[in-house]
């Protein structure tokens, strides 16, 4: 039985839409390419969350479950973007996306 707070893929997306970095997205790239990523985020967010659910695994391990040496390969590269950005004082690093 459906909980009265479960929405569908849909409305999801939709909501994901609404939030300022998506129409940063949509300005910056084209309203298309938002909302075909939003909607694979959302697919993305209930397989993760289901694997979870029903595995009882942390997050960390579904992600290396699913993508492997490229899910550690990606934290490295973010992980130092991320170092390069806080340790960098004469950036304005309020910008999410450059």
């Amino acid at each position: 039985m459906a909980d009265e707070n479960d929405i569908t893929i849909r409305q999801a997306t939709e909501e994901l839409l609404h939030t300022h970095i998506f129409q940063n997205i949509a300005r910056r790239n084209n309203k298309q390419f938002a909302q075909k990523l939003a909607m694979w985020l959302v697919r993305y967010i209930l397989i993760v969350s289901s694997m979870n659910e029903s595995l009882h695994i942390n997050l960390e391990q579904i992600l290396m479950n699913l993508h492997g040496d490229r899910f550690k390969k990606i934290v490295n590269i973010t992980d130092r973007s991320f170092d390069t950005i806080k340790s960098d004082k004469d950036d304005d690093c309020g910008n999410y996306i450059w």
